[in-house]
């Protein structure tokens, strides 16, 4: 009698040791699973990101200086020295940009694109300054957008009384945009892997203002909803070192030291 209960309790134990195993297998199985989803999910954005940009290494569609150098004037007042730029289209669909016809002679700095000069971002302590913006490990890069170029209207106010605080005589210059292009204008569709050779007048960029080039994906409008567009910005800091240091006294207001 006492064999038989004891041969039972052992069959219950093994039993309950088997249940464990069998758990503990499938515990395995779901972690080995959702790992491979994770490793796959991953590679898959990897996959997408290769996709839809051309070089992974700059950014989809970008802005490369050329030169700074002599240009003919297109309005009344505008100097004779430009920045000479390549706008790339470095992703696998096409581009639409705002610019000049295309001239013969583009040398002559006649080729010009559609760009907004807006005010910098004032500095700390200004009007427009907001609260921080929280974000989550890893989104370290993605927090640019609030530190650089910027459309708010309190950014754009604030910019402008410092502006006039620090008693800055040179105006900000009107972009080709909004009336002040400097002759007609057309649609110019850049390919995948395309670019455009552009000028601009210098003065378009300066320590306290930059310019942007709006663009949008030129896919075809479907039903009501909206196309979205974006811009690439150019910054005083993106120009040579070279012609930054000596041009810095040309960029000091009035009144304030070097």
């Amino acid at each position: 009698m006492w064999a038989t209960r004891q041969a039972r309790v052992y069959e219950r134990m093994a039993f309950a040791t088997m249940k464990i195993l069998e758990r503990a297998a499938l515990l395995s199985i779901c972690i080995a699973v959702s790992l491979l989803g994770t490793k796959f999910a991953r590679a898959k954005e990897a996959s997408t990101v290769d996709d839809f940009v051309l070089n992974t290494s700059k950014p989809y569609v970008y802005v490369v200086l050329d030169h700074v150098g002599p240009r003919k004037p297109l309005r009344d007042g505008e100097a004779n020295k430009g920045v000479w730029l390549r706008l790339v289209n470095n992703c696998r669909l096409p581009l639409v940009i705002i610019a000049s016809k295309s001239s013969a002679n583009v040398a002559d700095g006649a080729f010009w694109v559609q760009d907004e000069v807006l005010p910098n971002k004032p500095s700390p302590g200004t009007e427009s300054e907001g609260a921080g913006v929280g974000y989550e490990p890893g989104q370290e890069d993605l927090t640019e957008i609030f530190l650089h170029p910027n459309e708010g209207e309190a950014e754009v106010r604030g910019a402008e009384k410092a502006a006039r605080s620090s008693r800055e005589v040179t105006k900000r210059p009107h972009g080709y945009n909004d009336g002040y292009q400097p002759g007609p204008q057309v649609l110019r569709v850049i390919p995948p892997g395309g670019e455009v050779l552009f000028s601009l007048p210098i003065n378009h960029v300066s320590k306290t203002w930059h310019f942007e080039i709006p663009f949008r994906f030129a896919l075809k409008q479907e039903g009501t909803i909206r196309q979205p567009y974006s811009y690439v910005a150019f910054f005083w800091d993106d120009l040579p070192e070279s012609y930054r240091n000596a041009n810095d006294a040309d960029q000091v207001p009035p009144g304030q030291k070097r």
